[in-house]
């Protein structure tokens, strides 16, 4: 990154701007100033900006790809310039529209909700229609009440009682009644009486802290008979008027959604735009505006400065200085091929512009941990699948990047599965002969421990010069004693143990003792008692890693296992279900916890050697288009 600065008449200040936006090179590091004008248009320019915002949301219109250049041309010859005549123009033709839709939504909203009730009373009363309807033939008056189980003896008792009172004995009928049970502990119970007994029901329910079944107010009606013909015909219609609300919504969707995708788009343009104003040095007639620019690109964007404004503009790039290095921003670059690693980044803070970018070495050894867990080939051919499926998938660009790094696993659980001779556990053996390359990992489990643990070795130790170099960079004393002072402490316990154990006959045991000597020194200045815990974690750190024997061992039985199926049960279509089952199983405890594994010993094991984190991340003052904003 090189400090960027330009300088130029005030009258050029926009186009300027409006130059540097289009460019999307420079990163504006300046404090805003207040200009009254400014902050009143760039208010106004918000406001109107989150009220598109809703409007698109409750389209529920997503589509940003279909905002072409062409839209975006129809847009900006409409809204600009951004001046208050244009500003009142546009939101008074959004309010209208935001009416429109917003009744659309409310209504729509509200008929869902009456299309709910509609069908949970229906649910209830279904049973009933033909007991109302015949008993509103013969003139009686139906209620209908929720009535626990334990007091329907007595109710139906005092109901008889009440009857009793309103019908001559000549006439006396019985009592007509009609219950379900529903899904509740309630019965629903319906009682058909005489219109003059109406009153003295109701009375007697409410005695009993009985409830009345009630239709939905909208729906209700002189008679249940008739609420229930209600309520038949609000299902008709409901579901008919919902339809056609969303044809509407579907049109309305179609054709307002990129046009107000491109207004907001040109909009949130323009507010970038007068953030960077803000920004902005007047003096007199001349403005200034400096920011951070990718080295390799400084050139460009003065030349074309120069071309566009001539002697009107002048412009001047130069390296940070010291006290600048922590307002510089971090603009992650790696090679292709490792790109996708930097989603393990995105859950930390970035790298400051001078410390380590470890994405490549995530992208090199991950995938080789998590490779080695794995260890089988033709799981590794089904992880590539899955990368191909993900990698394929239009929907996120996450999903993309884990799709590459799946292909980065499948490639080394090919290898390794190669090394270990195991297609689907031994399959390869049973099938086409297939044997180790290296070792079979399920028969020497002992050596497949020490390799595991001579990567984290490998691993650790990297880690810990790494952050010696760090300490060094940045003049801290401490860190890169406690970090050397470790590895010495490590690599002196290692020529020890090779002295004894005589693998290396011709070195003195002195060697040994004079490094772990040093390195404690080193430590106990560097980092004193803590400095001490810390060399006894990382020592802890590296006999971690035999958790990648530990899960591919684990594998490689269970894989294992889910052939004998097929010799205690033949080549029969349960045993084949039951081995392939097993299979499908194990791939995804494999890849689970291969991935959840691999990435521990990165954060914690590695990544805490020598990351801090605390960088700035590169955000160049860009306009954001289709693609940004669909990520957005």
């Amino acid at each position: 990154m090189v400090r960027f600065f330009i300088w130029g008449v005030a009258s050029k200040k926009r186009e300027v701007i409006d130059l540097l936006h289009t460019m999307g090179i420079l990163h504006v590091d300046e404090e805003d100033r207040d200009y009254g004008e400014t902050l009143s248009s760039l208010q106004r320019l918000k406001l109107l900006s989150a009220t598109i915002q809703g409007m698109v949301e409750a389209l529920g219109w997503q589509d940003w790809n279909a905002v072409s250049e062409e839209r975006l041309s129809w847009g900006q010859q409409w809204i600009s310039p951004f001046d208050g005549k244009v500003l009142e123009d546009v939101e008074e033709s959004l309010e209208a529209f935001r009416e429109r839709l917003q009744g659309l939504v409310q209504e729509k909203k509200s008929l869902q909700e009456t299309l709910r009730m509609l069908r949970s009373s229906h649910h209830d009363v279904v049973h009933f229609s033909s007991f109302f309807e015949e008993e509103q033939k013969r003139g009686n008056r139906v209620s209908l009440w929720w009535v626990p189980p334990s007091i329907l003896s007595r109710i139906l008792q005092k109901v008889r009682t009440v009857l009793r009172k309103f019908t001559p004995v000549k006439e006396r009928v019985t009592l007509r009644y009609h219950s379900i049970k529903t899904g509740h502990d309630d019965l629903l119970v319906s009682f058909s009486v005489p219109p003059l007994a109406q009153d003295f029901m109701e009375k007697l329910f409410e005695e009993e802290d009985v409830v009345a079944w009630r239709p939905p107010p909208a729906f209700t009606k002189f008679t249940h008979y008739e609420s229930v013909v209600a309520i038949e015909s609000g299902l008709h219609w409901v579901p008919k008027r919902l339809k056609e609300i969303e044809v509407e919504m579907e049109r309305t969707r179609e054709e307002w959604g990129p046009k107000l995708g491109a207004i907001l788009m040109l909009i949130e343009d323009r507010i970038e735009a007068l953030q960077v104003e803000n920004k902005t040095l007047s003096q007199g007639e001349m403005f200034s505006l400096s920011g951070w620019v990718p080295r390799e690109k400084a050139e460009a964007l003065g030349e074309n400065l120069q071309e566009s404004f001539g002697s009107q503009v002048f412009v001047e790039w130069r390296d940070p200085l010291g006290g600048e290095l922590s307002q510089v921003p971090t603009a992650l670059k790696n090679p292709k091929v490792f790109e996708p690693f930097h989603l393990f980044l995105k859950l930390l803070s970035l790298p400051t512009y001078t410390g380590i970018d470890p994405t490549i070495m995530i992208g090199i050894f991950f995938p080789l941990f998590s490779g080695c867990m794995v260890g089988d080939a033709g799981y590794g051919v089904l992880i590539g699948g899955i990368g191909f499926l993900l990698y394929r998938s239009r929907k996120s660009e996450i999903l993309r990047e884990i799709g590459i790094i799946c292909f980065h696993l499948c490639f080394w659980s090919i290898l390794w599965g190669i090394a270990f001779g195991e297609f689907f556990g031994d399959v390869g053996l049973r099938l086409f002969h297939m044997h180790p390359f290296w070792l079979e990992r399920s028969h020497v489990v002992l050596p497949v421990m020490v390799f595991s643990i001579t990567l984290g070795l490998a691993h650790v130790g990297l880690g810990l010069f790494l952050g010696a170099l760090e300490g060094v960079k940045h003049k801290n004393r401490h860190l890169w004693m406690e970090r050397l002072g470790t590895l010495g402490i490590i690599f002196g316990l290692l020529l020890l143990g090779a002295t004894l154990f005589e693998f290396l006959p011709a070195l003195s045991p002195y060697a040994g003792w004079a490094v772990l000597i040093s390195g404690l020194v080193s430590v106990i200045f560097g980092g004193g008692l803590g400095g001490l815990i810390e060399t006894l974690s990382a020592i802890g750190n590296i006999l971690s890693y035999v958790r990648i024997a530990a899960i591919g061992l684990s594998s490689a039985i269970l894989a294992m296992v889910a052939s004998t199926f097929v010799d205690v049960l033949g080549v029969s279509v349960f045993g084949l279900f039951l081995a392939v089952a097993l299979h499908l199983l194990n791939i995804v405890l494999a890849f689970a916890g291969s991935g959840l594994h691999a990435a521990r010993l990165h954060y914690v094991e590695f990544l805490g050697k020598f990351y801090t984190g605390q960088g700035k991340p590169y955000v160049p003052f860009a306009k954001r288009r289709s693609a940004s904003w669909k990520k957005h």
